[in-house]
């Protein structure tokens, strides 16, 4: 009786010590940090052009709506790239729900095509989603395209609107 109450405790601290463990791990500073490497690593992924590993990333919802080929389409036809040196140059993480964060960061973008290059703020929303934290794919989809194009087709700013030939014999 006693060596069966005696495995009893054990099995119940061992269950307790088990659970503070886990409620450890999600305190709001492992949280930012897990989430901030999680953001890096997208970036990172899309700076060596790493398509396919960037798509992995994205979150089930974005994954679902975009096919790898066509993110890394997409992606290849953007004009813009993160800046050499300044991927990431401020970040900052805000946990929103136990499973999903906002990532409020400053990088460097710079121009495919031409030697433009300018620091962006913006957040970015992450969800916890097979126990890693993912990006929308849309983020960075907007995002390879974030320069003005090299040119804009011809449009006429006013199109004059055809006049209707008046019927006879009616006044003007």
């Amino acid at each position: 009786m006693q060596r069966t109450l005696a495995l009893l405790l054990i099995v119940v601290g061992l269950l307790l010590l088990l659970e503070a463990s886990l409620a450890a791990e999600s305190t709001p500073e492992v949280v930012a940090r897990e989430a901030e490497t999680g953001f890096r690593s997208a970036m990172e992924a899309w700076a060596y052009e790493e398509h396919w590993r960037l798509w992995e990333m994205g979150t089930s919802l974005s994954r679902f709506a975009l096919t790898r080929e066509e993110f890394t389409d997409r992606m290849r036809r953007g004009n813009t790239r993160p800046a050499a040196g300044k991927q990431v140059e401020a970040i900052q993480v805000i946990p929103t729900q136990p499973d999903s964060v906002l990532v409020y960061v400053r990088f460097g973008l710079e121009d495919k095509r031409r030697p433009w290059a300018e620091s962006v703020v913006r957040p970015f929303p992450l969800r916890l989603e097979e126990g890693r934290w993912r990006v929308s794919l849309w983020d960075f989809v907007g995002l390879a395209n974030y320069f003005p194009p090299d040119f804009f087709p011809n449009q006429p700013l006013f199109v004059p609107l055809p006049r209707t030939p008046r019927p006879k014999g009616t006044m003007r």
